[in-house]
Parts: C-alpha cells; structure tokens; sequence
C-alpha cells in the first residue's frame, strides 16, 4: 500500500535527544539522578498551587472558551509588571499569553519569519528554538557569541553579529540568562544587538525566561533599551520564574501591532490557555515574591557547591539554573561527548548532551543543578567525577 509523504519539515525534527541516554539508563538499578532537564525541585509558592485555588467561585468561566489574548486579571497584571520590572514600555494589547515559553515562541516565529528566512541563533541556544525554525521552514544560522565572549572578554559582540547578516536574515535569537551557559548579557552587548538589528532591519526574540535568577550581574531585559523596543519580542513563563512547569503558562510581551499578529498564530493553535491554570499562575505572579528570593538563594548555594565539587572545566553561570561542562578531554570525536554521557547515564545519572545546544558545543554537557534536592545534586556529581 502506499501513503503519502510527510513533511520536509516533519522529516526534519529530531527526536528526543535523550533517547541514547535513556537506553543505556536502563540497565541501572538504583537512584536515577535526572540532572538533565531544566526544572526546579520545589514545590510553586503556596498561592500559586491548584490546590489553593478557589474554583467554585464564578465557576462557569472555568468551562468556557477563554478570551484569545488571555485571562483580563492575568493579563493586566503582567502588562504592569513587564513596564516595572522589565521596563519595557508596553501598550495595553501588548501582551498574549501562550501555553508555555515554547508556545510563545513558536507563534512569534510564525508571526515574523517566512519560509527561507534566516534566524540568527546566539549560540549555545535553547534547542527547542531550532526546532521551532525548522518546523516553520525558516533557516537557523547559528553565531557563537556567549562562549566567545566568556572565553575572550575583549571579543567585540558587533562583529560577531554583523558578520552573520545576510539579505536573508529577518530576525535574531537572544536568550539572556542564557540556557545553558548562564551568560547574562551587559549593556555593551544588548547596544551590539540593537545596532546590527538597526542598521539590518531585524527583528529581536529575546527569550528571558530565567530572568528571576541572576547570581553575579543583573539582568537587564534586551527591550528596555529605546532602539529595540519597537523591534523585540519578550518571552517569559511561569514555569522557570515560579516552579509551575505542570501547568503551561507563558506570555509574550511587544509592540501592539505585532502581538496581534502572535495573538492570530495563537488562535489557530491552542485557542485559548486553560483559564483554571491562568488564575495559578495570576496568584503566583502576585504572591510569589518570597518564593523568588528563597529559590535565588538556594539556587545561588546550589550553583556555588556544584561548581566547587565537579571536577570537569566549568564556568560559574551568572544566571540561569544551568551549568554547562567541557568534557572535551573525555572523548570526543564524531558522537561528541555522547558516549561518556551513557556511561555516566549508566551510573545512574542524566545530563543533556551539548550538540543540540550548537553544532560548536558537540564536547559539552548542561547539567541542571535545581532538579534535585542539594544532597542528590552532589551525589550526582560525585558520580559523574567517579566515572570520568
């Protein structure tokens, strides 16, 4: 019998890149460490939990179709809190909220970028981006900017980026604090990115969704400087910010006009957030300002006695939840640091390997050090040193 063809673009997706990793897992008997995604093991704050959710109160709304930008309370809350905390001067309709980060990003791909457009990626990069691109059509040019920064501070980040513009070029990928590498991007490198996006014509997604946890610098959103505002899109979830990954609430903030568009890639994909999720992640928003600073300061720990016990080349983040490790003298080759990943894998313990995150990072691993609780992470660790 014969069937049609799927997609190129279908074609073209990876799988899971931990499919070669869990393989090898599971032949471990034991306490399985996963170190490899990027979540928190505490529990949202309280306010923000379903279980201390009033729902019998306008109940009906719970069961009706939602209004396509979003909740009216969640969203006029975040409108507010993106012009004073993020300073970026928002119209009101400046913001959609969106089934997760991923979500966001995926209609702002579709909002901006055509088929055979190309998307500048600072790399290392959130993987998922490349995916979202690839589905779309759109052409990933990838730029090695934060390790080239971290490694040379004289580096000048203009040159790095203008050199990648071609007539193609529509839009640029900004992901401060960076996943994985924990960069948090000074005003030198945001006036970098607003003069190549100027001078190019460019669009700016500027993903900042661990703008929460900075340890050594402060963050700075790429859309509070003047010349990006009109150009950027900012991304945020509820998931990185407030431990509710389960639920699925992100948002994107921007021009009017554009959002709108967004608004339309919304629609015709999930409709509308499930409002019962969307009231969570309003009580988080406005009851979580304890949590974010009890969760800084374990993070903070956490980061600092997981850098001091590895014993692999490693950089402290400067944000994010992440550390990302060079294993390049531990292998190598075509496979990259993978096949000492499945041994650590079969000692029980998952990191994510590099080349997903940049074809330049094939010899590096993240490793999430908020997962697990601090004596798991260091366990973790202690049998990642044991094995290499």
């Amino acid at each position: 019998m014969t069937f049609p063809r799927l997609s190129v673009a279908a074609g073209a997706l990876p799988l899971s890149i931990f499919q070669r990793l869990y393989d090898r897992l599971a032949g471990f008997r034991g306490d399985v460490i996963p170190l490899q995604i990027g979540d928190t093991y505490l529990l949202p704050p309280a306010s923000g939990r379903l279980s201390e959710q009033d729902f019998t109160a306008d109940e009906r709304e719970l069961y009706a179709y939602g209004p396509a930008p979003g909740w009216p309370p969640l969203v006029a809350a975040l409108t507010g809190k993106v012009r004073r905390h993020n300073r970026i001067p928002v119209e009101d309709g400046g913001v959609q909220i969106t089934a997760g980060a991923t979500h966001a990003l995926a209609c702002a791909v579709g909002a901006l970028l055509d088929p055979g457009d190309e998307l500048i990626l600072l790399t290392p990069h959130w993987p998922l981006i490349r995916g979202i691109a690839q589905s779309r059509s759109v052409v990933s040019i990838e730029v090695p900017f934060s390790q080239m920064l971290l490694a040379d501070p004289g580096a000048d980040p203009y040159a790095l980026l203008a050199r990648a513009v071609s007539a193609r070029t529509r839009a640029i990928y900004v992901c401060t604090p960076n996943n994985p590498d924990g960069l948090v991007l000074d005003l030198a490198m945001l006036d970098a990115i607003a003069r190549v996006a100027e001078q190019a014509g460019l669009w700016v997604l500027a993903d900042e969704v661990y703008e929460h946890y900075t340890y050594d610098r402060p963050h700075v959103s790429v859309a509070s400087l003047p010349a990006l505002a009109p150009r950027t899109l900012t991304v945020g979830s509820f998931s990185k910010s407030y431990g509710q990954a389960g639920l699925r609430v992100g948002y994107v903030a921007g021009p009017r006009p554009v959002i709108e568009a967004v608004r339309k890639m919304s629609n015709h994909s999930v409709y509308n957030v499930p409002h019962a999720l969307q009231r969570a992640a309003l009580a988080a928003l406005t009851g979580g300002d304890g949590f974010l600073a009890d969760a800084r300061a374990r993070y903070r720990q956490a980061r600092d006695r997981a850098v001091a016990a590895l014993r692999v080349p490693v950089r402290s983040p400067q944000g994010s939840t992440y550390l990302f490790l060079d294993l390049g003298g531990h292998g190598g080759g075509v496979d990259g640091c993978l096949p000492v990943l499945e041994r650590i894998a079969a000692a029980g313990v998952l990191l994510a390997p590099g080349a997903p995150f940049g074809l330049a990072s094939a010899d590096w691993a993240r490793l999430c050090f908020t997962a697990v609780p601090e004596d798991r992470l260091l366990e973790g660790i202690d049998r990642i040193n044991r094995v290499l």
